[in-house]
Parts: structure tokens; C-alpha cells; sequence
């Protein structure tokens, strides 16, 4: 077997258009990259290791593969049938604008906001924390009846608002 099945997508930040960011508007297909991500595996593995219908995860792994989000790393052919093996080219993307979401009225919206004071080092160890707990809660096998939730964040160098100083 080819090493290259192993190794680990989901540290590339992958750049993505706006049709493709459009492709993940749906935590069931964000799951699906999840379990790609780390091997390559068939729909019906996928189906299984998520509790779905091989039908319905069919479905969405080839708009993810039409959407150019995974790539298809080997066929079997296995009693006339061929088995595709599906790997996700990335979990974490830098999308062309954040997302917008509707928020539904009856849950009340939780929001954050604060300032931090961070070296180069540290910077980059909060992206690397903020994505793994990210990845962490995404890959999560949920209860089929929870409810989708939307989670935009948004981090960048703050203007002084004082030049002096």
C-alpha cells in the first residue's frame, strides 16, 4: 500500500472559491472531510463509521469530489463492483469571504470578542489550538438528532488607535 494513504490532510489550509465554500455549508459534508482526512476510505465505509445511508453519503462525496475538495486515490474492483477510495484534500479553509449565517431566533447567538497581546510564536499556537479544537468538535461522531450550529471566526492585527504610542 502507497504511505501517501496515511498521511494527514487536515494541517493544509487549502484556499477555496466561493462555489466550493458553498459545498460546505453543511456539517454533515464538513463530518465526511473529517473522515477522509486521515485515510482514504470508500462511501460505504464512510456510510458506516457515520451511521447513514450509503445512498445519501454517496450523494454528497461526489459534490465534494465534483468540487474538487477530495480526490479519488484508488479504484478496486471487487465482484464486478468498483470501489473508489476517497481522501479529503484539506479540513481547514480560507475562504474568499467568512460565512454568513442565518441564525434562528428561539437560540440566542453566543459571541466573543477580546484582545490579546501575542508574539509571532504565540500567534501561531493559538491557530494551531483554535483549529484542533475546531477538528475536535467537527470530527465528533454526533447524535443524529442535534442541530447545526454555524461558527465564523474572524482574528486579525488590530489598528493602534493612538499613533503615539
Amino acid at each position: 500500500m502507497d504511505n501517501s494513504d496515511c498521511r494527514p490532510r487536515s494541517s493544509n489550509l487549502m484556499q477555496i472559491t466561493r462555489e466550493q465554500a458553498k459545498l460546505l455549508e453543511s456539517a454533515l459534508r464538513i463530518k465526511i472531510l473529517n473522515t477522509l482526512s486521515e485515510e482514504s476510505r470508500t462511501s460505504k465505509q464512510v456510510a458506516d463509521l457515520l451511521n447513514k445511508t450509503p445512498g445519501n453519503i454517496h450523494y454528497h462525496i461526489q459534490k465534494l469530489y465534483d468540487g474538487g475538495l477530495l480526490e479519488l486515490v484508488k479504484t478496486h474492483a471487487v465482484g464486478g463492483v468498483t470501489e473508489k477510495y476517497y481522501r479529503a484534500k484539506s479540513t481547514t479553509f480560507k475562504q474568499p469571504d467568512l460565512p454568513q449565517f442565518l441564525f434562528t431566533r428561539d437560540t440566542p447567538m453566543f459571541d466573543i470578542s477580546t484582545r490579546l497581546l501575542l508574539s509571532e510564536d504565540q500567534l501561531e499556537q493559538f491557530k494551531h489550538d483554535f483549529i484542533a479544537l475546531i477538528n475536535k468538535w467537527e470530527a465528533m461522531n454526533t447524535d443524529t438528532n442535534g442541530l447545526e450550529y454555524g461558527v465564523s471566526f474572524q482574528m486579525g492585527r488590530v489598528m493602534d488607535e493612538d499613533p503615539g504610542h
